[in-house]
């Protein structure tokens, strides 16, 4: 087995979005790997449902304002939602 924690993509910094989630308390949520033949083959990342909302204002302080509307947008498009209905008042 490998002593390597961490391995360098092989794009570079710009290719990719950090996104790091500071100081969790105990059962906010929950990160689970399924390893197949070696390979992490995916990972699943467990939210309590109450804590959507700080989960995805993280993300979206980590893409920024522009890009963070641009995908938000593309999604709503996608589901067919409504994003002005959702508004806070």
């Amino acid at each position: 087995m490998s002593e390597e924690i961490f391995t360098e993509p092989e794009e570079t910094t710009e290719d990719w979005v950090d996104v790091r989630m500071t100081n969790p308390e105990e059962r906010e949520w929950d990160v689970d790997f399924v390893v197949v033949d070696g390979q992490v083959n995916y990972v699943d990342l467990r939210i309590r449902p109450e804590l959507l909302r700080g989960f995805v204002e993280c993300l979206i302080d980590d893409v920024g304002d522009d890009h963070a509307g641009s995908i938000l947008a593309d999604i709503a498009e996608e589901n067919d939602l409504n994003l002005d209905s959702h508004s806070e008042s």
